[in-house]
């Protein structure tokens, strides 16, 4: 298909010509026969490592071939305990108790992911904010405190309303670890463009995917595991396509078990060095430019006489990789996009009780490039005076 003059919509992201022309140029074999597939994988891990501070220590990372929901179901299905042993009887005692705290889409999500797998062993409640509101924080500390999970699962950048959850998802760690539960946290869409630290914040399982800030294909899912979860993932043993388990040590080409995606691992490391330097050093400067295009389609957007999703005194929620919009009140979303496609701009829609409440503008990666930015706005606002 042709490529939009300005494709926004927030992730997955244009690829850079610096990637495709990698993918044209470079011959990648069966990554399980060579040591170079090997290497890159570890080169990956350890650039993360230092983008998202997870020390060698802490535990390690893991990299799954596939996009960014592998990670969510991979982590979950690993330390969740099958409710059979291993001959079939099934397993007697307490129940898992995993607890779920959101305020969009996918925070609320893991809910109906955890009640999916109708495992009789797991007893899982749900902490839900409403979508145009902030984690209820308190409510879930009081929760952790009183219930003791096992699990505690939560959303950094709930990307279909670009809500921005960083301090609540320090709060919960903190309780989280006081109380000895593991944390497992989706931290996609806004990694990259902004400062976490999954050492403070007491992260077990950080979920991170390549086709957001990244701006890769979505082909890689990437979890850091601590040692706590480790040990929770080797007693279950759980061997699946998406299980963590198997990718515990990939120290040589064959220990992958399975052929490895080289080409995407490729890609990320190239994109990982090529925008953060080879030691984190232009980390934030990639920060300041997405808090920049931030702010700056924001101003734009009010301009028009738009309202931002997260305005006035709840402003600060906004993630600085996409900016989500009330869908103006003399059109609809359906009418909307399809005028601006038209014209060759394509933002992001919203999902669930907010799909046809608000559309999204995309500013992460290599979205953060003023020509294209402008040029996207200036579509929009010709098009709101045309309605």
């Amino acid at each position: 298909m042709d490529q939009p003059r300005a494709h926004l919509v927030p992730g997955p992201t244009n690829i850079p010509t610096l990637l495709r022309d990698r993918y044209a140029t470079t011959y990648y074999g069966s990554g399980d026969l060579y040591e170079e597939c090997a290497a890159t994988y570890q080169s990956c891990c350890a650039r993360l490592a230092r983008l998202v501070n997870f020390p060698s220590e802490s535990g390690s990372i893991v990299i799954l071939p596939g996009e960014g929901m592998v990670a969510l179901w991979g982590g979950l299905k690993s330390v969740i305990p099958w409710p059979f042993d291993a001959s079939g009887h099934p397993v007697t005692g307490n129940k898992y108790k995993v607890l779920c705290v959101g305020n969009g889409v996918y925070g609320d999500g893991m809910y109906d992911m955890v009640k999916s797998l109708r495992y009789p062993n797991i007893d899982v409640e749900l902490i839900a904010s409403p979508w145009d509101a902030p984690i209820q924080v308190d409510k879930a500390l009081a929760k952790i405190r009183e219930w003791k999970p096992d699990l505690i699962t939560a959303c950094h950048c709930d990307t279909p309303t670009g809500a921005l959850n960083s301090e609540a998802v320090k709060a919960i760690g903190e309780v989280a670890a006081e109380v000895g539960a593991l944390y497992y946290v989706d931290i996609v869409s806004a990694v990259g463009a902004c400062p976490v630290d999954f050492a403070a914040w007491n992260i077990d399982i950080g979920l991170i995917g390549s086709q957001k800030v990244f701006s890769c294909e979505p082909s890689l899912a990437m979890i850091t595991v601590s040692n706590k979860a480790w040990k929770q993932i080797e007693k279950v043993a759980y061997t699946g396509y998406d299980a963590l388990l198997p990718f515990k040590t990939i120290a040589k080409c064959s220990d992958f078990p399975y052929t490895p995606l080289w080409s995407a691992l490729d890609a990320l490391d190239i994109q990982l060095k090529a925008m953060y330097g080879d030691k984190n050093e232009n980390a934030q400067a990639v920060y300041d430019a997405h808090a920049e295009a931030a702010a700056h389609c924001r101003e734009a957007v009010k301009k028009m006489g738009l309202k931002l999703w997260w305005s006035d005194e709840l402003e600060w929620m906004n993630s600085p990789s996409v900016t989500a919009v009330h869908v103006p009140a003399n059109t609809t979303w359906k009418e909307l996009d399809a005028k601006l496609r038209k014209r060759g701009v394509i933002f992001g829609g919203s999902y669930g009780e907010t799909a046809n409440a608000l559309f999204r503008i995309g500013h992460m990666g290599s979205q953060v490039d003023r020509d294209t930015l402008d040029y996207a706005l200036k579509v929009l606002e010709d098009t709101i005076k045309e309605l």
